[in-house]
């Protein structure tokens, strides 16, 4: 989790929350960020609450990530570690949120699955630490350690490049497929979404796309998590406006969030 006290913390978690939202809510599923697993504890990141259905509709997989599309559980419980590797205390707290809030919600086993998904590539030895050693699909992973086996693990670096995945990998650590979940998003994504969360999608991608490999630094507050995509005013955007939304953003908005270096490249 985030550490309040820390004001340049990035709350990344949000920005994936702000995604959820814009994405599943439509969908009839609830998205709850930073939420109090019990009474005067640590929150966790994200839950997801499927609202009607028994199980996940057609259109709702057609958006939500590998692994967690596929499954059965009715609550989602997401840590999402964004600029830090995983660690045992990673595994340790999802475990810790998962079960207070099963026992604050009075859920069954069945009814709610923990996941933790990292926007950095896990390192082989790392993982298999862990006992995260069963690939079910790629960049998804169940553990043989008795104590983690119920905590999926997503890795967005190695996800499939499919429009339910681009959704999500736009937020992974290498800029190539960022690059390349933002490139899908805008040709077949944006047929599907309203003008606030193209707008989203827009400021994220101008803010992530000048950083390099495995550089998640950016210095956002909740507040302006909140105010992502409101700076491109009213245009609806189609694949080829948004390839041009760049060239015709001030030359302000263009620099911001570069260092000096960066903006002297190439000169």
């Amino acid at each position: 989790m985030d550490n309040e006290d820390n004001k340049e913390i990035t709350y990344w978690h949000n920005i994936l929350g702000r995604l959820f939202e814009f994405l599943l809510t439509p969908l009839k599923i609830n998205v709850s960020t930073d939420v109090k697993v019990v009474k005067k504890l640590p929150e966790a990141d994200i839950i997801l609450l499927r609202i009607e259905s028994p199980e996940w509709t057609k259109e709702q997989r057609a958006v939500l990530p590998d692994g967690i599309k596929d499954s059965t559980a009715k609550y989602i419980l997401i840590e999402f570690k964004a600029t830090e590797s995983i660690n045992g205390d990673t595994f340790i707290q999802t475990l810790w949120y998962d079960k207070s809030y099963k026992h604050s919600q009075k859920l069954t086993k069945k009814e709610i699955q923990p996941f933790v998904i990292c926007a950095k590539q896990p390192q082989k030895a790392n993982r298999e630490q862990y006992g995260y050693t069963i690939q079910e699909q790629p960049g998804v992973y169940k553990s043989t350690n008795i104590a983690y086996k119920d905590i999926t693990l997503i890795s967005l670096n190695e996800l499939p490049e499919t429009l339910n995945n681009a959704w999500v990998t736009c937020l992974a650590s290498k800029k190539n497929k960022r690059k390349k979940a933002f490139d899908l998003l805008k040709e077949k994504g944006f047929k599907q979404i309203k003008k606030p969360f193209k707008e989203f999608l827009a400021d994220l991608w101008r803010l992530t796309l000048p950083k390099g490999d495995d550089d998640m630094t950016l210095e956002l507050s909740r507040e302006d998590v909140k105010a992502i995509g409101k700076m491109w005013g009213t245009s609806l955007f189609t694949s080829e406006e948004l390839d041009e939304l760049m060239s015709k953003a001030s030359l302000e908005t263009r620099l911001r969030g570069l260092k000096p270096e960066e903006r002297l490249m190439g000169l």
